[in-house]
């Protein structure tokens, strides 16, 4: 960071991606963690402990750093990855988003159903329709 830029500091946290390099927020990448057995696991929640080893949230990048191995740069030491690791990822986000959307219903700040949504959108206080 030069000198100009240190008042221009955002409050978003931001992560370097192992593959591209890049500076991203972190809401547009995914966590990984070394576990004790040495194995890469994925940290959706991002509370496991452990050094963060960030990637971008797209296939490609997730593909990219298991072929090239770059797991095992970003935690400094040799790891493994299961083979799986991508199809794994791919189902645990989805569950994460059904327990989001879950907990966004208990909370008041999610609903289904015509009527409610149709109303919701009337208020204009949706703001994702999915």
């Amino acid at each position: 960071m030069g000198r100009g830029e240190r008042h221009m500091k955002s409050d978003v946290a931001e992560r370097k991606c192992i593959v591209t390099g890049e500076v991203q927020p972190k809401h547009g990448l995914i966590r990984f963690v070394v576990s004790p057995d040495n194995q890469i696991v994925p940290d959706l929640a991002e509370k496991l402990p452990g050094r963060g080893i960030w990637v971008s949230s797209t296939n490609d990048a997730v593909s990219a750093a298991i072929g090239k191995g770059l797991f095992s740069r970003g935690a400094k030491k040799p790891v493994s990855v299961d083979p799986n690791l991508l199809t794994d990822l791919i189902e645990n986000m989805g569950r994460r988003v059904v327990e989001l959307i879950s907990l966004s219903r208990k909370s008041g700040r999610a609903v289904a159903g015509y009527e409610k949504v149709k109303d919701w959108l009337l208020k204009e206080e949706a703001q994702v329709l999915i």
